[in-house]
């Protein structure tokens, strides 16, 4: 992956982990478009729709007990760089001047870059001769305003918390880290940061996802940070006034209602955490769950890929397989079955059009980014350069996927191809693979029959990057194939 933005998120379907991009946080860089993959289009002469939100009537919400200020109340506010966390801090630091008190912040230098983690300390005081040091020491953290789990949950924040001392209200989404751009395989171990959370903060500790709660009652997860701060002001953790804080926001000048509308909300989704639970509930889409319905679905994808003919060959190989070995075919076989030559690519880029107007609104111009086989050049790094194609080539699609007809055939100019060449022969070395595993499976086999028939799931991505997956698949597939070939094992009854 060549960009490193933290705005690419997983996306996960029937069918794999796709990426997406997260439009609440996007900088619009484009770094992404330099990713060798031929689904990004860029839109032009439009903005994004206004998402269709959960209303929520707010009800009389008591005020809090506020925490006692002695000599300082420090507090640590921790995100991500580029989502409005620096904001926060500087709300806070005006809401005490507003209130008469003295207040100190100060950003972590260097970190708060888009993407990377943000430390803010904050020491609130009745007068200002009682701040001594800016920097919240080792165990001196009152409380913890955390916008990500992550750098929450870091051993650099663990440290600043004691138990007993320490209150947090933590945002549980799981915000990708630039890792997910280098591994499609990574997933945040949030059941962990979540552990170290309470392990260290016990009882005081309050967790949400005001992303998803952002989305759902803002239809923007921009709003996340604040919902998040007025949680913890709702939790008695930062000691100044409310009407302090709705004129600090006031003064910031952006979004100022928006805002205060968002540190309400977080207000309320402290005080009923399960009514929130159900605003934010995600949209649930039910996939296939049994080895039949994964079939099926599969089946049916093929028949849109190819035809009947396609989708059948596909069933009756899958036919010859049983339990667990059945379903790893299933998933390994239509992988190969379904690559995605420049047939497909068009297929699925029908429906570009009808996607970003779902998402925004305007006069849209779209320009796909594509580095057709034919046209690229070689970039600096050794890859075909993709190029920002005329408006006039999403005409040509409809006519490019009618032509999968001649796919694998002698009028197949796109398959001559060394990607398209290799594409076809795995299949072929798949089949002959299998038709052997099938006839020659053990106890003690068994592990490394169902490895190789989930082998193709390995080789991912497109051009260059697909390559050098398959030529790793390879390496892989001998050693699973050496254990299938060696001598059966037995072991000496005790």
């Amino acid at each position: 992956m060549q960009s490193n933005c933290v705005s690419i998120v997983p996306h996960d379907t029937e069918l794999g982990r796709n990426r997406a991009i997260d439009q609440s946080s996007c900088n619009k860089d484009f770094s992404c478009v330099s990713g060798f993959c031929p689904s990004f289009v860029t839109v032009s002469g439009a903005q994004l729709k206004k998402q269709a939100t959960t209303a929520i009537e707010l009800p009389d919400m008591p005020d809090p007990d506020m925490a006692v200020i002695n000599g300082t109340h420090n507090i640590v506010i921790t995100g991500v760089g580029g989502t409005g966390v620096v904001t926060i801090g500087a709300v806070l630091a005006m809401a005490a001047h507003v209130d008469g008190k003295a207040a100190s912040m100060m950003e972590m230098a260097g970190l708060a870059q888009k993407g990377g983690a943000v430390h803010i300390h904050c020491r609130v005081a009745e007068k200002p001769d009682d701040i001594a040091a800016i920097r919240v020491a080792t165990g001196e953290c009152d409380t913890l305003i955390g916008g990500d789990l992550v750098v929450s949950a870091a051993s650099k924040t663990l440290g600043l918390m004691e138990q007993g001392r320490t209150r947090a209200v933590v945002n549980a989404h799981e915000i990708m880290t630039g890792e997910f751009t280098r591994d499609t395989d990574f997933t945040l171990p949030v059941d962990q940061l979540s552990l170290a959370l309470s392990a260290r903060i016990k009882a005081g500790l309050s967790m949400f996802d005001a992303s998803d709660l952002a989305k759902a009652v803002m239809g923007d997860a921009i709003f996340s940070n604040m919902m998040v701060f007025g949680a913890a002001w709702q939790q008695g953790g930062v000691p100044v006034s409310r009407g302090a804080i709705h004129r600090a926001i006031e003064l910031n000048g952006t979004a100022a209602a928006r805002n205060i509308e968002a540190f309400e909300g977080g207000r309320w989704a402290y005080l009923h955490p399960d009514a929130a639970a159900k605003v934010m509930a995600p949209d649930f889409v039910e996939l296939p769950k049994t080895t039949g319905e994964r079939i099926v679905f599969r089946a049916q994808h093929l028949r849109e890929y190819q035809d009947a003919a396609y989708a059948n060959r596909y069933t009756d190989f899958v036919d010859l397989f049983d339990g667990d070995l059945r379903d790893a075919v299933a998933m390994g076989y239509h992988k190969l079955l379904s690559y995605k030559d420049e047939y497909e690519v068009a297929r699925l880029l029908l429906q570009t059009r009808k996607q970003a107007e779902a998402a925004f609104d305007g006069d849209l111009k779209l320009t796909h980014h594509l580095a057709p086989p034919l046209l690229a050049r070689t970039g600096p790094d050794g890859r075909p350069k993709k190029i920002a194609m005329p408006h006039i080539t999403p005409k040509l699609f409809p006519l490019l996927a009618r032509m999968k007809r001649i796919r694998g055939t002698r009028w197949d100019i796109f398959g001559r191809t060394d990607e398209r060449r290799m594409e076809r022969a795995l299949i072929v070395e798949y089949e002959r693979d299998l038709a052997m595993v099938r006839d020659a499976v053990r106890p003690d086999t068994q592990d490394a029959a169902i490895a190789l028939a989930r082998l193709p799931l390995d080789i991912r991505g497109f051009g260059p990057v697909k390559m050098a997956n398959a030529q790793k698949a390879a390496k892989r597939r001998e050693e699973l194939l050496a254990v299938m070939r060696a001598p059966h094992r037995t072991v000496a009854a005790q």
